[in-house]
């Protein structure tokens, strides 16, 4: 139906270019005899057409839906989200075998003593990473698999930023690094519903996005669902 209205698109997973509202950085900065900078393009797929504009309509029932599929699993993952948020920040920190060099060095407190800003320190909640937490918790507020993926890559760039704070240096993550540190934004994001929100990525995703850096940082996220699911709390 879409390729009869629109005949001129080219094929499932072709490209198109974008005409921007403001002339391009590398545009400015460029000569007049130079050649012309490279224009942005947009992938064309049916998904990235059609679900912007049916997502926001069919949300609501679809979700719920979604949600009535998993309630069992949904009820397990909530569980235990619930429980372990009752630790404070660094002894969830340590459970989930965060190397300390990530932990916060300092939590900000108004007590003048040595001794009670320890204390203070170590029963602080909802502390650590909180921007992350913040970002992370906007996957609720989303309609299309694209809009939560994007939320989900803001999310690892808080995190990241927050660590080269911590560590005042530049480092390259690896995953043995990192999937705690993400394992702790998402208990602490307290999103009720999150197994459903993997499904709804995962059954409506562009494919080709699933090999990329969103589908890794998907496949991240939905490794932390399942985790979680399991874990055991003594």
């Amino acid at each position: 139906m879409v390729r009869f209205l629109f005949p001129d698109l080219p094929e499932e997973g072709g490209v198109i270019p974008e005409t921007p509202s403001s002339p391009l950085p590398q545009e400015k900065t460029s000569s007049p005899g130079s050649p012309h900078s490279p224009r942005p393009v947009r992938v064309v797929s049916s998904s990235s057409l059609l679900l912007p504009l049916l997502l926001p309509r069919l949300y609501p029932p679809l979700f719920t839906l979604y949600a009535l599929c998993g309630e069992q699993e949904e009820d397990l993952y909530w569980d235990c989200v619930l429980r372990l948020n009752r630790q404070p920040d660094l002894a969830l920190l340590a459970f989930l075998g965060v190397l300390q060099k990530f932990w916060p060095s300092s939590i900000p407190v108004s007590l003048p003593l040595l001794g009670e800003n320890q204390q203070i320190l170590s029963t602080t909640k909802d502390a650590c990473f909180a921007s992350a937490v913040e970002t992370l918790q906007q996957i609720s507020t989303t309609f299309t698999p694209s809009d939560k993926l994007k939320v989900i890559q803001l999310t690892f760039e808080e995190i990241t930023q927050e660590v080269q704070s911590l560590l005042r240096a530049d480092f390259l993550w690896s995953m043995d690094d990192l999937f705690p540190v993400f394992l702790y934004v998402v208990l602490r994001a307290r999103i009720r519903n999150l197994g459903s929100e993997v499904r709804l990525i995962e059954d409506l995703m562009d494919p080709c996005l699933q090999h990329g850096e969103h589908g890794i940082m998907f496949t991240t996220l939905k490794a932390c669902y399942y985790q979680i699911q399991h874990e055991k709390i003594t």
